[in-house]
């Protein structure tokens, strides 16, 4: 957009009734996107709605499941080894995986599913293809297509077991998200991830990420780059090794590794890399900038769970799997023992029923803190916090960025 597009368009925003009878396709895509309201709107009373909807008032499922919690590799900043997680190096068995799939046919035949997502977590959730991703997959797959309900599947991997099989069966499976992670370049990526007998991971992961694009060539790859100060100094690196496929299929998603503080110099590192991706044609993005349509958190919706590996239900994938946080159990029935003590507390209240979220100007965008966060906060007798305290890019920049990147604007 020119200096002189912005000026008119300004001008039109202080004349509506001209706007509307000039430019009637426009001004309506502007009352569409909330830029222009009717004098009796109560825009917070329409974000309550409107989260009331997103939360409660669907027959969507996403269902998180945990095959195990082990895994092949061993980072220092895994949040399943931080938190002390007892997990006993075991994987879903047998019995339960019958249990998870009569699950799945209760919500899709008894509780009338318009729609479920498995999302494969863990752990590495591969170690166990075959004994459950694939048992699950199959009997999904089949009782959706019986009952003419749309399911997909997506899956967060660290990328070393892919192979050409597993990807096949995955893409008759109809799996449309792989979140894979990343740390740098090739030296900083082997130095973090590493197999048992200390060889880097980073060419079987590359590797992967290029075969996945070959051969599931209308997928979506979120590849997730957990940086730190040296990380980000070397990770556009990765760039070059990618194919030309695997860059029109990827979106880079920056995480700080949570135990490193953030500081000016990281920012600035990360505004480079930022740049370097955007500049080879690869879509960047940041967590707390996702869309959140209408909610917090994916997983603040009822209809999302996560069932762990040894049938216990939990509403966060990013806490640790203790029974004071456990909200059900999975039955060999397929049935849930839900916890409501639990879950009442959980739902009492709107994510940013707040008085400092209630205040903000940014309450659309980040819906306040997540429905587990806020338990959080509420069991501990402490103040919330805002999410973009101590936020790696403002929000000013990070629009200005976007807008470039939709050629919206050229600077």
């Amino acid at each position: 957009m020119s200096y002189k597009d912005f000026s008119i368009v300004e001008t039109l925003m202080e004349n509506l009734f001209v706007f509307e009878e000039k430019y009637p396709l426009l001004y309506r895509s502007f009352v569409n996107s909330g830029f222009i309201i009717q004098d009796d709107m109560d825009e917070l009373a329409l974000i309550k709605l409107r989260n009331k909807y997103a939360v409660y008032a669907n027959q969507n499922y996403h269902i998180t499941i945990n095959p195990t919690l082990d895994c092949n590799l061993k980072c220092w900043y895994c949040s399943v080894d931080a938190a002390g997680t007892i997990h006993n190096h075991m994987r879903m068995s047998d019995q339960l995986v019958n249990g998870l799939i009569m699950h799945i046919k209760k919500l899709i035949v008894l509780h009338k599913a318009k729609s479920i997502v498995l999302d494969w977590f863990g752990g590495e959730p591969l170690m166990y293809f075959d004994e459950v991703i694939k048992k699950v997959s199959k009997a999904s797959m089949s009782l959706a297509k019986e009952n003419k309900i749309h399911f997909s599947q997506q899956i967060t991997t660290n990328g070393t077991l892919l192979t050409e099989e597993r990807i096949r069966h995955m893409k008759e499976s109809n799996f449309i998200f792989f979140q894979i992670s990343m740390d740098g370049n090739k030296e900083h990526h082997n130095a973090v991830k590493k197999y048992a007998n200390k060889k880097g991971t980073y060419i079987d992961v590359v590797n992967n990420i290029n075969l996945l694009s070959e051969m599931i060539p209308d997928i979506s790859i979120c590849l997730r780059i957990n940086y730190d100060k040296q990380g980000l100094k070397s990770v556009s690196d990765i760039i070059k090794d990618l194919s030309d496929k695997s860059r029109k299929l990827i979106a880079v998603d920056f995480h700080k590794v949570w135990q490193i503080e953030m500081d000016n110099n990281m920012k600035s590192l990360l505004s480079s890399a930022y740049e370097d991706f955007r500049a080879m044609g690869i879509k960047t993005r940041y967590w707390t900038y996702l869309p959140k349509r209408d909610k917090s958190c994916y997983a603040d919706s009822l209809n999302h769970y996560v069932v762990n590996f040894d049938g216990n239900i939990f509403k966060c994938s990013a806490r640790d799997y203790s029974e004071k946080l456990r909200i059900g159990k999975l039955l060999d029935s397929g049935e849930i023992e839900w916890k409501y003590s639990l879950l009442s507390k959980m739902f009492e209240k709107s994510t940013f029923d707040h008085e400092m979220c209630l205040k903000c100007k940014k309450l659309p965008l980040c819906m306040g803190p997540c429905i587990q966060h806020n338990y959080d906060y509420a069991k501990s007798n402490t103040e919330i916090r805002c999410i973009y305290e101590n936020i790696e890019i403002d929000l000013k920049k990070y629009l200005i960025n976007k807008a470039k990147e939709l050629h919206l604007i050229h600077l």
